[in-house]
């Protein structure tokens, strides 16, 4: 068992967690092209469902870290690092899966919507950027 033991980089910890909220941010953003409440539901529940409750599901025992994170090593790790996560069974990572999916497809669609009904540069520049992070995070899983 202390082969599952995890030591997180600084740089993935502090990077990896201001690359997430960076991605709520602008998942928000996109959201309130389409709406402006819309926007700002998107980013109080995403910083909810991250920081707060997916956080906290995937640190139930402080057996699988060599030092304390809080979570926020193993968050970091799930969407920038490998995505292996010790110590957090199967339907957490499906509850993250569909997370990554709610922070990746739903500001994309809603901004989409959006571009076809009023086109602005601005527009292009968050889906641009939150394509790169989705694409960044699939690339470190392949490569982790």
């Amino acid at each position: 068992m202390s082969n599952d033991k995890r030591e997180y980089s600084k740089s993935l910890l502090v990077l990896g967690n201001l690359g997430i909220a960076l991605w709520i941010v602008l998942g928000a953003i996109a959201c309130w092209f389409f709406n402006p409440l819309l926007g700002w539901l998107f980013l109080v529940s995403a910083f909810m469902l991250v920081f707060a409750i997916l956080r906290r599901l995937g640190c139930n025992s402080c057996y699988y870290c060599k030092s304390c994170t809080s979570g926020f090593g193993k968050l970091a790790d799930l969407f920038f690092g490998s995505g292996y996560m010790a110590g957090v069974n199967s339907s957490v990572g499906l509850k993250a899966f569909f997370v990554y999916g709610l922070l990746g497809l739903v500001p994309m669609v809603f901004l989409a919507v959006s571009i076809v009904q009023d086109f602005a540069a601005a527009k292009i520049a968050v889906l641009v950027f939150l394509l790169l992070l989705l694409l960044s995070s699939g690339v470190s899983k392949k490569l982790g």
